[in-house]
């Protein structure tokens, strides 16, 4: 089954990225002459090329959107962490609400944030013109606020995660190294800096890197939210991969960036995997 699902659909994919496809028949694919090696490859890298300007632009994006992903899922997850960590009334309804974002189906959330920035109905502008931030409606789907538009609402979307990851974290660290920084003259950030974030570096290591992975190919945000055709400050390469190989049916252009994709997710996967599950397994050592 996953040889059907994920394995002949990989290697078709690398197959089809040195060909061209003069027509969608079937019988006209992979006939010898059009074999055309590296060129699609070629064509990609090459910043003078259309195909080279969207894509450096789709990676920039892309990084773009990975990186403030990334940092507002962890540092939200790890507040939210440090707060559960405390003891108060209604904790456990506390750790209840906040998966909501997690276990809420993908469409219903993205849906639903895709009404909240609408630019005239949506809540957002309504209360940030409350707030008396801005006077007229920000366009937050189109534009060069497109960018934000996703990186919030994956943000939104996976904080819980790196806040249950986090806060299981805290519970093994030892409250004898809490008492001893506070004997040393720590305080809350000394604490915080010296105690909390060095015991939680095994538990950042995987969040982050299997976040940097869940982002980087991360289709359902972006494409729910700005659609097929976005413009060019949300266009990530997940969303230039369905345009090259579903809108202009540019098969071998959109296989060679998939390709592509495919090469560096594996890449960020086998780094996760020696320098974290394989170090587990000799004592540590890297």
């Amino acid at each position: 089954m996953m040889l059907l699902v994920h394995g002949i659909p990989v290697i078709l994919g690398f197959v089809m990225s040195f060909y061209e496809f003069p027509s969608l028949r079937y019988t006209d694919w992979f006939r010898p002459e059009t074999f055309v090696g590296l060129d699609h490859f070629m064509k990609v890298f090459q910043k003078n090329t259309i195909y080279g300007a969207q894509f450096w632009n789709s990676l920039k994006v892309t990084i773009l959107y990975t990186v403030g992903s990334v940092i507002g899922t962890y540092v939200l997850g790890l507040v939210t962490a440090l707060t559960l960590d405390k003891q108060f009334r209604g904790k456990l309804v506390a750790r209840t609400v906040i998966l909501i974002p997690y276990v809420t189906p993908v469409v219903v959330t993205l849906l639903t944030w895709r009404m909240m920035f609408r630019s005239d109905t949506g809540v957002i502008n309504a209360l940030l013109r409350q707030a008396g931030l801005i006077e007229g409606s920000l366009f937050w789907l189109l534009g060069p606020n497109s960018l934000y538009a996703i990186i919030i609402a994956n943000v939104w979307r996976n904080f819980p995660y790196a806040a249950i990851m986090l806060y299981a974290g805290l519970q093994s660290v030892p409250e004898q190294l809490y008492e001893a920084a506070e004997i040393d003259g720590a305080g809350r950030w000394g604490k915080l800096r010296y105690v909390t974030l060095p015991q939680l570096k095994p538990v950042s290591a995987v969040i982050l890197l299997l976040l940097i992975l869940w982002t980087f190919i991360n289709f359902p945000v972006p494409y729910i939210l700005l659609g097929g055709s976005p413009s060019e400050s949300g266009n990530v390469l997940m969303l230039l991969i369905y345009s090259f190989g579903f809108k202009q049916s540019a098969y071998g252009i959109g296989s060679a960036l998939s390709a592509m994709l495919f090469l560096f997710s594996m890449t960020i996967a086998y780094v996760y995997y020696k320098r974290v599950v394989a170090s587990s397994y000799d004592g540590g050592a890297v």
